[in-house]
């Protein structure tokens, strides 16, 4: 294969993701989709995860083709030589999660009717999510007059050395994010199961509940945790951060957990979804405990 036979989506062709700014930028995949990128706030496309010498001119390179518009969260996906198309309505997300391993991203929005779009990237290039994500915030958060959640009044922010990456992104947001208050935070702990043959299991291979940090203010809830909350070894590589917008909340309740002892679910319902934060302590767990109604 010679020079001549490449093409300029070929030759620009690497892990990072681009925003497209004109027709001509479109991958050839998704040209004949009808998005205009003058006609959106942001439009990004999402290469393959694929080393660059496995590649070639004939082959569609990119994976998604994000759009958002004043009104709608638009994901094109490749699917073998061809690709679907899913709108989310801004005014239906019920959540984002957005996590990274080493270079595995994934971004995740929640909706309110229940289905879930997943959107995979090289997290070599997690700018333009991190940009994404706070757009699509931006354009779903209700101006409220609400009051503020009540900050949690113990000490500050510690968790084992081995978590120092979450207390990092915590001090991240906290700065560019100043209105928001701590509320929970909960170490992490080996757990014991419930039922004597899962501890039978267990003894061996002990399981870890993961640490996380929850803080919100009166538009927005958010917990930064692991990807995984239970794993059977440490977890010091993953980052992840779930957002959820008050006014979509219906429901939100602390409950025992199903199958570990003294670990508590943190259980929040925004329509058809619902998602679930195990913890092991903090002020959350306390309050339940304590028999107080919880409120965050």
């Amino acid at each position: 294969m010679t020079s001549a036979d490449n093409t300029p989506e070929f030759d620009r062709f690497g892990p990072w993701i681009d925003e497209v700014r004109t027709v001509d930028d479109l991958p050839r995949l998704y040209r004949e989709a009808g998005i205009d990128p003058a006609a959106y706030r942001r439009v990004l496309k999402v290469p393959r995860d694929i080393e660059g010498r496995n590649t070639h001119p004939t082959m569609h390179l990119y994976d998604y083709l994000l759009a958002v518009n004043e009104e709608t969260f638009t994901v094109l996906a490749r699917r073998d030589e061809a690709y679907y198309t899913v709108h989310v309505p801004l005014d239906r997300i019920a959540a984002i999660v957005d996590s990274v391993r080493l270079l595995n991203g994934r971004l995740t929005v929640h909706t309110l009717d229940g289905p879930v779009v997943t959107v995979t990237y090289n997290a070599s290039s997690c700018g333009p999510i991190r940009e994404l994500t706070s757009l699509l915030r931006r354009w779903y958060l209700p101006e409220s007059s609400s009051t503020a959640a009540e900050a949690y009044r113990g000490a500050g922010p510690t968790l084992d050395p081995a978590d120092a990456g979450l207390l990092n992104e915590y001090q991240r947001m906290i700065a560019e994010e100043p209105g928001m208050r701590l509320i929970n935070i909960a170490g992490r702990h080996e757990v014991i199961p419930l039922h004597r043959p899962d501890r039978l299991w267990n003894n061996p291979w002990p399981t870890t509940l993961h640490a996380s940090i929850t803080v919100a203010d009166h538009r927005e809830i958010q917990i930064i945790h692991r990807r995984d909350w239970f794993t059977g070894t440490g977890d010091k590589l993953s980052l992840a951060r779930t957002v959820l917008p008050r006014a979509r909340i219906s429901d939100i309740r602390v409950t025992p957990h199903h199958r570990y002892e003294d670990v508590h679910v943190l259980a929040i319902q925004a329509g058809a979804t619902r998602l679930e934060f195990p913890l092991a302590d903090g002020p959350l767990v306390e309050a339940t405990l304590a028999g107080d109604t919880v409120s965050i």
